[in-house]
């Protein structure tokens, strides 16, 4: 099943031949027309949500009847037509989508969390001491990062390059949803906590990057976190066994899969819940394998890297998996 946001009021959808229904407004008329529910649209509203993270906190429920409805729309009822006429399904392309984020959820980023990413870096390195900067970065325990909510773009959306940079660089990677609340939650016990599967290009400036107090400025502007187009859930999906690519106006510069993970979602939700609570929305995403720009240029003794490889305005970027969608996005020169 594919979830997505889409609509001024950012509904909650399920994709289906090309289309995606309102799943709340289809099973308030599911159940008006199959029960005679007195209070359908009421009923809706606490079963299946238009919202988010009120959907995704229903948990099985709300997928199970999300699913009853659309089945029954498309092949029992008379119309497609709500309870006040509303239309309840739209053609993609007709409807604009949304990152599938839920309100104020965290996103949770990886750092140094694919070993052909971080030698790769490495190999290219000039400096005399990044290889062992980068070694301290991938031993030990799961390191990460916070991308700002408010910073996501949807797919189809332009992403502003920042005035600030001359390297701006793509980072293709996989992000699992947090399912329900919790806190501590061990290693063993952490594949239920994952609610579904979706893309995230992590833009980055890579101008004179540090590790250091300005890391964050590198990794959050407007636009800088790429995610969707939609939330694969309840699908047979190994967390660590997904393809993940990146191709620049066509160009493959990655290919790899979430098994070369240094570590894995499950130890990642173990880090990220020791004293912490996460709740339903939260977004982990798994890090990037080699091939981004970055990694793939050799730095010059002013610590500077070659232009070459990083993306300009006019450029397309595109992320993919087999398993998830694509998201599509043209870099475009910041508006004054």
């Amino acid at each position: 099943m594919k979830v997505a946001i889409f609509g001024p009021e950012r509904r909650v959808g399920i994709i289906r031949n090309e289309s995606v229904v309102d799943v709340n407004a289809t099973y308030a008329k599911y159940l008006a027309e199959t029960t005679g529910a007195a209070r359908a649209q009421a009923q809706a509203d606490l079963v299946v949500p238009h919202e988010l993270s009120a959907f995704i906190s229903e948990g099985t429920r709300a997928l199970e009847e999300a699913q009853t409805a659309v089945e029954y729309l498309w092949s029992a009822a008379e119309d497609d037509r709500g309870l006040l006429g509303e239309q309840l399904c739209f053609k993609l392309g007709e409807v604009e989508l949304h990152p599938p984020v839920a309100k104020e959820a965290r996103i949770f980023c990886a750092l140094a969390n694919f070993h052909d990413h971080m030698e790769a870096a490495s190999k290219n390195s000039s400096a005399g001491n990044t290889s062992e900067v980068l070694e301290r970065l991938v031993k030990g325990g799961p390191k990460y990062f916070l991308k700002d909510h408010r910073a996501v773009s949807a797919d189809g959306q332009e992403v502003r390059y920042p005035e600030r940079t001359k390297r701006l660089d793509y980072e293709a990677e996989i992000a699992i949803i947090i399912g329900k609340r919790g806190r501590d939650i061990r290693s063993d016990e952490a594949l239920p906590y994952i609610w579904g599967y979706t893309l995230h290009n992590d833009w980055s400036v890579r101008d004179n990057v540090s590790f250091g107090p300005d890391f964050m400025h590198s990794k959050n502007f407007d636009t800088s976190a790429t995610i969707g187009p939609w939330i694969v859930v309840g699908e047979e999906i190994d967390p660590q066994d997904i393809p993940i690519e990146c191709r620049v106006n066509g160009e493959i510069r990655q290919s790899g899969n979430t098994k070369s993970m240094v570590h894995d979602f499950a130890a990642f939700i173990q880090h990220l819940s020791a004293d912490t609570t996460l709740y339903p929305g939260d977004l982990v995403s798994s890090g990037t394998p080699k091939g981004t720009a970055i990694d793939s240029s050799q730095q010059q003794p002013d610590g500077s890297h070659p232009e070459t490889l990083f993306v300009k305005p006019g450029d397309v970027v595109e992320v993919s998996s087999s398993l998830v969608g694509t998201l599509r996005n043209r870099v475009v020169k910041a508006a004054s």
